[in-house]
């Protein structure tokens, strides 16, 4: 596999700093409240009405988030409360949803802060269709493009790419950094790469010449290139666009359209930034905007390796209808 250099260290990422909060701020996030796997609709609508009570400049910042995003694609929030008992709660096997953690604090901090940009969804391939999924080492999956990897380099992608119905948000919760902490969460702005491409390169990434794969977690496990949707590699405002790509499982249908695609990846190469995240730390990435990856670090299997949580937010639920049972968020579009 093709080595890339090491990641440059933004100095240019927005983070919001909740380590200061009062314990009034805190308590929003530690009070109980409704199961969120037993009676989701509730506890959603709960997280809701407790994030209009977050400090002020919590909410502003995701709302500009929302509305302008910004040059790197990324918000971090840094700091935010975890479940008391955490320390003691191994990190699940396989990625499933864990049977030892009874509280709901990093839940609740995924459905707070994902409400001001949006609605939480899942899809029913993902995690048998959790609003809150486990992301952790899997022992057969280490050389996989997937979550579950570890000891190779996870490919830069926008989520769900070929997907009708992608989010325009991923939120990543870190509840625990692997052992040497090590693993870094990479990502890659249009905005930043697009200075690093001709005008006739734009103009074919702007043109449907490009058919992307389904993912491994979809059903794809033989991970055949080009089995997905013909796109576009970038689309919307020409000075300011929104980005398609799947460094993995992208492929273009013309030998001009296949330069200008290697063009963007050698862009994507030079602009990437990655972050060390740590317990509590939040990571909200525009879908849009930014691809992302992980680089390739060494789990121990001893219930204590890399646990993240990840959540998926729409701006508009109503797109997805068709393919959602009344009530739920799990969306349901088969391939």
């Amino acid at each position: 596999m093709q080595r890339m250099a090491m990641p440059s260290v933004s100095t240019d990422v927005q983070v919001v700093d909740c380590r200061g909060f009062d314990e009034t701020t805190i308590n929003l996030f530690l009070a109980p409240g409704p199961n969120p796997y037993q009676e989701t609709e509730e506890f959603l609508f709960d997280c809701e009405m407790r994030a209009d009570e977050m400090p002020r400049y919590v909410r502003r910042a995701l709302l500009e988030f929302q509305v302008r995003s910004n040059p790197e694609g990324i918000l971090l929030l840094r700091g935010l409360p975890i479940d008391p008992s955490l320390y003691h709660v191994h990190t699940p096997l396989n990625a499933q949803r864990s049977i030892e953690k009874t509280t709901f604090v990093s839940e609740r901090c995924l459905a707070m802060i994902g409400s001001r940009l949006g609605h939480l969804v899942s899809y029913i391939q993902e995690k048998n269709g959790d609003l809150f999924q486990n992301l952790a080492p899997v022992k057969e999956q280490e050389q996989i493009q997937s979550s579950g990897g570890s000891k190779t380099r996870l490919q830069f992608h926008r989520e769900t790419v070929f997907h009708p119905y992608a989010p325009e948000y991923l939120l990543l919760f870190c509840l625990r950094p692997d052992h040497e902490r090590l693993a870094e969460t990479t990502y890659a702005s249009i905005t930043q790469a697009l200075p690093l491409l001709s005008e006739p390169q734009r103009d074919l990434l702007f043109q449907p010449l490009y058919r992307t794969g389904i993912d491994y977690s979809f059903g794809n496990l033989q991970t055949i290139k080009g089995n997905g949707p013909v796109l576009p590699v970038l689309y919307g405002n020409r000075h300011d666009p929104f980005l398609n790509y799947d460094e993995d499982l992208m492929e273009a249908i013309t030998d001009e359209a296949r330069a200008a695609l290697e063009a963007l990846k050698q862009a994507i190469a030079q602009v990437y930034r990655g972050i060390k995240l740590d317990v509590g730390d939040l990571l909200c990435i525009d879908n849009r905007r930014t691809v992302h990856g992980r680089s390739s670090f060494a789990p121990r299997y001893d219930g204590f390796d890399r646990w993240l949580q990840r959540s998926f937010v729409v701006r508009d639920l109503g797109e997805s209808a068709v393919d959602r049972n009344p009530g739920e968020r799990i969306i349901r579009t088969l391939f």
